[in-house]
């Protein structure tokens, strides 16, 4: 809230001032149940925080209060790293059963791999380096497929969600936002209205790593889909992760 400056001495204005002191209090006791987004003050002179630590991130959250119509503005401001391993768990659910696939992500130097255990046993590795996507299963070294990954989305063939999707869900089906312990991690949460075909999405962000925790679909409130990040190092992958059966060294090797 803007406060005026108040320049000339005179009775009138002296009780002026006290009627804007009056209007104030009283407009801040109504404004205190809306939600508000706190900026730092650009005057500071504390230290930045590490963006690796999470700490920035952390007190962040601790000024912000999350709604459905703040929280993407929210998770925009969070900084994220640029190198870091998860261990993942992606279940589909059908009518009668379900299948689970866990996933190793690694990203380093803006590479990404991926290595799937298959509900069948089998491993398959995708690496995603340098606009080129390799797959192959097993330690088969002599049958590697080479595609552009403009051509191929490891995240629309897993749909293991990131934060982007919740970037872009439109405002208006934001049902619900707050804070959450999910997995012992301290999370950003927001779901989704259901759409016409009864299809709603639920997310956790981790608000140390700015991470996706977990991402859950539901049709007619029952789960479909739903992967959970149990485990998340945010340091550097090997770089023996990002080289090819046949020891080729992508870029993202280079330290």
């Amino acid at each position: 809230m803007n406060k005026n400056r108040m320049g000339t001495v005179s009775v009138m204005i002296v009780g002026a001032i006290l009627l804007i002191v009056f209007l104030f209090i009283a407009y801040a006791a109504l404004d205190s149940g809306r939600p508000q987004i706190v900026l730092p003050d650009s005057g500071s002179t504390q230290e930045p925080a590490d963006p690796e630590s999470g700490e920035g991130n952390r007190d962040l959250a601790a000024r912000l209060e999350v709604t459905p119509s703040s929280v993407q503005n929210v998770i925009a401001t969070l900084a994220r790293p640029e190198a870091y391993s998860q261990e993942l768990s992606i279940t589909m659910y059908w009518s009668g059963g379900s299948g689970t696939a866990y996933v190793n992500s690694y990203v380093r130097n803006g590479a990404v791999r991926m290595d799937t255990v298959l509900p069948d046993g089998q491993w398959r590795h995708i690496l995603r380096d340098g606009g080129q996507t390799y797959i192959w299963y097993n330690s088969d070294t002599a049958d590697v497929y080479q595609a552009p990954t403009g051509s191929f989305s490891v995240d629309d063939e897993l749909w293991v969600p990131t934060y982007e999707d919740l970037l872009e869900v439109a405002p208006e089906r934001l049902a619900e936002a707050g804070y959450e312990t999910y997995l012992e991690t301290d999370c950003i949460y927001a779901a989704t209205a259901e759409d016409g075909d009864g299809y709603a999405e639920r997310y956790w962000i981790a608000v140390d790593s700015g991470l996706l925790v977990a991402a859950e679909r539901l049709q007619n409130g029952q789960t479909v889909y739903l992967m959970e990040a149990s485990d998340t190092t945010v340091s550097e992958p090997s770089p023996e992760l990002f080289t090819l059966p046949d020891g080729t060294a992508l870029s993202a090797a280079a330290d």
